[in-house]
């Protein structure tokens, strides 16, 4: 759907855009601002009808390309509307614009364009940063009311949390082997997926390099466990709930495994689309509460329904961050939090901005990361 939103996008803004451009631009360049628009256009239209009969790298970098022009010519047109709304309000109440002469004028308007121009290409820069070289943040969790306070730790566990990777046209072969090495280097016991790890299509999952890539994970000593995300849900379920089972990770859906030798309890819970799915409660019920049990969920809702549990340890994804700024402040609205770490009770909710990206690999405000949890008990 995002490819079709920045057509749309496209349609309102570049008539907006040649608008302003005729008065600031001569006639030479505004000649060319109206090619470079009308030929973008065509070939992001191209590109959302054909995408979808073409898997190869080229495709996926252009596509990727339409989108952060897309995204890119968001902050840029943003910045420009800023301006030209402070200009109608002093023209509207102060007239310190309305006194400046036409030479004046006719610069300021070229410098808007210049710096819409420089907010246009930092942020294509930024936004690529951003995903291309995710962070990796480290957590250390004492169990208490597992651990003796007066003796060192007798179990210690170590997680890697890897959710949204998002494997299609943005998030690349080359990008998936990037996020293997990065979470083998750091030696996991236990290997975390938390949903969307498919973008919109399986098919690039599929590819036998990816594939290839991601059953490394399986070097993990107590293996590789995956949760369903709200992608996973958009076209065929049931393709991406097999592709688990052929890189060799084990689906949790609303169920409960022991793994590490039995000494966890690792609950993952269905996704919130899902209507239909098991109550926490359900899943917690006649739990042996000896060991400690993390809860795998990709969307943080109902985070108020960890409270009275026994759940030591919650892990969630889907949030992105927010992804493109000022998105956090609305996924804070919605779910009380955007990433990082809270308490609920006695249970530690870590929200992770995930490793990839939605669409294409763009970020602005926030970060993709690797978590890598230490447990001690």
């Amino acid at each position: 759907m995002v490819y079709i939103y920045s057509i749309i996008y496209r349609l309102v803004l570049y008539p907006y855009l040649l608008w302003r451009g005729r008065k600031a631009l001569s006639h030479t360049w505004y000649r060319r601002l109206r090619m470079t628009l009308l030929v973008e256009f065509l070939l992001a239209l191209l590109g959302v009808l054909i995408h979808r009969y073409i898997e190869h790298s080229l495709m996926s970098f252009y596509m990727s390309m339409g989108l952060f022009i897309f995204f890119s010519l968001g902050y840029a047109s943003v910045f420009a509307l800023l301006i030209n709304g402070l200009r109608l309000l002093d023209e509207r109440y102060l007239g310190w614009y309305a006194r400046l002469g036409s030479r004046i004028k006719l610069w300021a308007e070229r410098l808007v364009w210049l710096l819409s121009g420089v907010i246009f290409l930092g942020t294509m820069y930024s936004g690529y940063l951003n995903v291309a070289d995710p962070a990796t943040r480290y957590h250390r969790l004492v169990i208490d009311r597992l651990a003796n306070p007066s003796i060192p730790a007798e179990h210690r566990l170590r997680l890697a949390l890897l959710t949204d990777l998002h494997i299609g046209e943005g998030i690349t072969p080359g990008y998936v082997e990037q996020a293997v090495d990065r979470t083998l280097a750091e030696k996991p016991d236990l290997v975390l997926i938390g949903g969307d790890y498919i973008d919109h299509d399986h098919k690039y999952a599929y590819t036998e390099r990816v594939m290839q890539a991601m059953r490394r994970l399986n070097q993990a000593p107590h293996g590789v466990y995956y949760v369903l995300g709200n992608h996973e849900y958009r076209v065929d379920t049931l393709a991406n709930m097999r592709w688990v089972e052929q890189v060799g990770g084990t689906l949790l859906v609303d169920s409960v495994a022991q793994p590490a030798g039995g000494l966890i309890n690792l609950i993952g819970r269905d996704d919130y689309v899902n209507r239909s799915r098991a109550m926490l409660e359900q899943l917690t019920r006649g739990l042996d509460t000896s060991r400690p049990t993390i809860l795998l969920e990709h969307t943080p809702e109902e985070l108020d329904s960890l409270k009275g549990e026994s759940i030591d340890l919650a892990l969630y994804g889907h949030t992105h961050g927010g992804q493109l700024w000022p998105m956090p402040l609305l996924i804070w609205l919605k779910y009380g939090i955007v990433s990082g770490t809270e308490r609920i009770g006695q249970t530690e909710v870590c929200v992770t901005s995930g490793i990839g990206a939605a669409g294409a690999p763009y970020r602005i405000g926030t970060r993709s990361e690797l978590v890598i949890y230490d447990l001690y008990w």
